[in-house]
């Protein structure tokens, strides 16, 4: 399943929670790439540019070094090993204020990473080398995951916030060849796990943000086994959780949706084409005991919501007694209408 990279790009500015950032590359500036890695490095670059426009972060780091004057702590034990004492120096340690921070290296690096990718288109490699060149005063580092934890507990500003989630991304999507040395990036759009935690986490968010209705997993996704039992603590430690990935509720209408991300929705028996048989056995099992454990309200309803590119999905059934859905998003189409079509899904 190909989602157009324009698209790609809007899933993950609300998978990640930065809707508003969705407006840091145009979309004509998008449409005309088809790889991955020209997305990451042409938003990194455009990000990198409005970050040096509007300040990079700063933060005072720790600096050790032999002055003719004090400046901050002295450090005897360092003199001594340095032997700078009879060249009338003093060794101090002392905070200076710097762009050298692990934020601004991970920039740094990711975009000499993408940088050096095989195929990168070459206007984008222009923007991606020009943005580096911007950075100076950041050490060059390898990336590496100690680096994105310090980062992200530094961190405070929205903007780096979702660049330096899109550098983990590429980060995590790299690979050297070991024939010829170069960097790839691989398509991580052929990651059904990778996309179908994107999804889930786009569909929730979109919600959250772009209607009033109803609420989003306002007493969380958890739902209680109506009737259980067991001989021992250590039996019911057995039983599994129930979550729901959104529930969502409103005076009139109660609606346990499950994210769904399969190249194909259906699956073909016979003749004709089946919804997958555990998708509807599990949207059931959450609708029975949610209806019995909350009773109050209107009575659920079941939506399973699967990413489309090709075809239209609409199955409407009652089972049960409960109302279930099957319904398809078509993330080829304009963003607009994808837009439409979410809201349509639940309204």
């Amino acid at each position: 399943m190909k989602i157009p990279i324009a698209n790609i790009y809007y899933l993950l500015c609300y998978a990640w929670g930065h809707a508003d950032q969705s407006d840091l590359v145009s979309l004509s500036e998008l449409r005309g790439l088809e790889r991955v890695h020209d997305l990451l490095g042409k938003v990194l670059a455009h990000g990198t540019r409005r970050l040096v426009k509007q300040g990079l972060a700063r933060d005072y780091l720790d600096r050790v070094e032999d002055l003719a004057g004090v400046r901050g702590k002295i450090l005897p034990s360092e003199m001594v090993k340095r032997a700078v004492r009879s060249s009338g120096r003093v060794t101090c340690k002392f905070g200076e204020l710097s762009v050298d921070t692990p934020e601004n290296r991970i920039l740094k690096a990711t975009l000499g990473l993408i940088e050096g990718v095989d195929g990168l288109d070459q206007r984008v490699r222009r923007e991606v080398r020009e943005a580096r060149r911007r950075l100076a005063g950041v050490a060059d580092v390898a990336l590496d995951r100690r680096l994105f934890t310090r980062a992200r507990a530094a961190g405070n500003r929205r903007l780096y916030r979702f660049l330096i989630s899109l550098c983990l991304l590429a980060y995590e999507s790299s690979l050297v060849d070991q024939g010829d040395g170069a960097t790839r990036i691989f398509d991580f759009r052929d990651d059904e796990a990778q996309m179908w935690r994107i999804f889930e986490e786009f569909v929730t968010r979109f919600y959250a943000q772009e209607q009033i209705r109803y609420t989003v997993n306002r007493k969380g996704r958890a739902i209680q086994w109506a009737d259980v039992s067991a001989a021992s603590e250590a039996d019911r430690a057995h039983i599994p959780r129930m979550e729901a990935d959104l529930i969502l509720e409103a005076t009139d209408r109660r609606i346990i949706l499950d994210c769904k991300f399969y190249r194909e929705a259906f699956s073909s028996r016979g003749a004709s084409e089946k919804l997958h048989s555990g998708n509807l056995y599990q949207i059931l099992t959450y609708l029975r005991n949610r209806e019995e454990t909350v009773p109050a309200g209107p009575r659920h309803e079941g939506v399973l919501l699967y990413p489309v590119v090709d075809k239209a999905i609409g199955v409407d059934v009652q089972l049960e007694g409960f109302r279930v859905q099957a319904r398809g998003v078509n993330l080829a189409r304009e963003w607009w209408e994808i837009r439409d079509e979410m809201l349509a899904v639940v309204n």
